[in-house]
């Protein structure tokens, strides 16, 4: 049996992964078209094939998470297999490559949000939820990696925020970094973290968009709107959110048109499609004039 679902990918937040998993293999998604399909290695030395069916000099794919190394890519519904590592069985590698190619190509997406356990980094001043640290499936998982008490946006490098100000003479940090200090000043020197189960994204009064967006000083306040508008493209990607701030989200992605063309089909709800296809036929009609 195959099992699929999606969790949120932290920290920092970049999306939401879509995962497919059967026996030791697993194919994981954060657009629904570019799938990496990965394999579980061994971690006992006895637990090795004892036959090599690659050259040891040639180069392997990197291993990505803890202990799986990527054996093979799909994109736009083809397969690629990729060299095996030495320690893994080929047969057993390209057969579960297989069934999870077949599962995801048919597979209707989103799918279903699965990471209920989730890590908070607290507000001392009140012990509420102030930015979202962490996300596990299993309760067991608490346990297996504690993060740290610090909340990470998305480097600038990979997600440039327009600042407020207009360019200065002197260096003014990004926009993303502001941010960071602004969470890190407002968790105090010793900031606290607790962990919550969430059966239902949509109850208790957790911040929607991941971080706390009401801030008392007008400066941190507008930083912290532009940095959530910005990442509007990937926080449609999350369930649970309610019509409102899905359609404000909705509003403020309508500016990034390749992101939203890329993600669009992982939006588990859609409150006015207008502004999103919009933006899709404008990164068409961008692509076909570039």
């Amino acid at each position: 049996m195959i099992k699929m679902y999606s969790k949120r990918l932290m920290l920092p937040f970049v999306g939401v992964v879509q995962i497919a998993e059967v026996d030791k293999a697993r194919a994981l998604s954060l657009d629904g078209d570019y799938w990496s399909i990965q394999y579980r290695l061994p971690t006992n030395p006895q637990e090795l094939t004892g036959r090599q069916r690659v050259n040891p000099g040639s180069s392997y794919t990197r291993i990505v998470g803890y202990n799986h190394a990527t054996v093979a890519t799909i994109r736009q519904g083809r397969l690629e297999h990729h060299p095996v590592h030495p320690a893994l069985d080929l047969d057993a590698v390209r057969s579960a490559s297989n069934r999870l190619f077949e599962a995801v190509t048919v597979a209707r997406l989103p799918f279903e949000a699965a990471d209920r356990y989730e890590y908070w980094l607290l507000d001392p001043r009140d012990e509420t939820p102030l930015a979202l640290l962490y996300t596990c499936v299993e309760e067991q998982e608490r346990a297996l990696t504690p993060p740290h008490a610090e909340w990470h946006p998305m480097p600038a490098a990979e997600l440039h925020v327009e600042p407020p100000e207009p360019p200065q003479s002197f260096y003014v940090p990004p926009v993303n970094y502001r941010v960071e200090r602004m969470v890190a000043e407002r968790a105090g020197a010793k900031p606290r973290t607790a962990w919550f189960e969430r059966e239902d994204p949509a109850e208790g009064d957790f911040p929607p968009c991941l971080l706390r967006e009401d801030w008392q000083d007008d400066k941190q306040q507008v930083l912290c709107d532009l940095y959530i508008s910005r990442l509007a493209p990937r926080l449609l990607m999350i369930h649970g959110l309610s019509r409102a701030v899905r359609h404000r989200l909705e509003q403020c992605a309508r500016e990034h048109v390749f992101e939203v063309e890329r993600f669009y089909s992982l939006y588990p709800e859609v409150v006015d499609h207008r502004p999103l296809t919009a933006a899709r036929v404008e990164a068409r009609m961008r692509r076909a004039n570039s």
